[in-house]
């Protein structure tokens, strides 16, 4: 028997790891699962083990394994080692920031295989408005799998839905050339219309 997929995808300030760590909640709450939070290393919001929202509403944080963004593998041992602690199936995995994790579509598949049902949440475009790692590709395996995709939403300063997350460098549009990871950058929701990249080649 093989889990379910539930897939969240925006720009960033769309509520992604808040929706996460609610279901997580709930599940361990009202449905007594066991689930296991994990975050990869790259993902420098919250501080080491720890995932956490900037929503300062609701559910804020919770303690998850980090594991390193280009070997998500290593985390299989460390579920086996928790299911012999508990002694039961650990049921559910959520996964925060997605979009870091490198084989991101073969390894959720080998846990969905293994019956986990899988929380993924994360940006589904980069600062180019690129496919930003492989999250995009998990909506086949919620086809395949089952489960849902939620589309989290966020907004432009003027109003309008955001679909593009604006990444600024000391307050300005960042260039295109600028690296996809880099430190000391921030970025803010915007919609079509306020969207900026400048030196975009097409």
């Amino acid at each position: 028997m093989a889990g379910k997929l539930e897939l969240l995808m925006g720009p960033m300030r769309s509520n992604k790891t808040a929706e996460l760590l609610r279901r997580a909640e709930m599940r361990r709450q009202y449905a007594k699962q066991y689930v296991m939070v994990l975050k990869p290393s790259d993902d420098t919001k919250g501080g080491p083990g720890v995932v956490e929202s900037r929503n300062p509403n609701g559910h804020a944080k919770m303690q998850a394994l980090e594991f390193k963004s280009s070997d998500p593998w290593e985390v299989l041992r460390a579920i086996e080692d928790k299911e012999q602690e508990i002694g039961k199936h650990v049921e559910c995995i959520a996964i925060d920031e997605g979009q870091f994790v490198e084989g991101l579509f073969l390894f959720t598949r080998r846990l969905l295989d293994a019956n986990h049902d899988v929380l993924v949440a994360g940006l589904d475009l980069d600062f180019r408005a690129m496919p930003f790692g492989e999250m995009l590709n998990l909506t086949w395996l919620v086809n395949a799998y089952g489960g849902s995709i939620t589309e989290c939403m966020a907004y432009c300063a003027c109003g309008a839905r955001a679909l593009y997350s604006q990444r600024l460098i000391e307050g300005r549009p960042a260039p295109y050339l600028s690296p996809i990871k880099m430190p000391g950058d921030s970025y803010e929701p915007r919609c079509a219309e306020h969207f900026v990249l400048p030196g975009k080649p097409h």
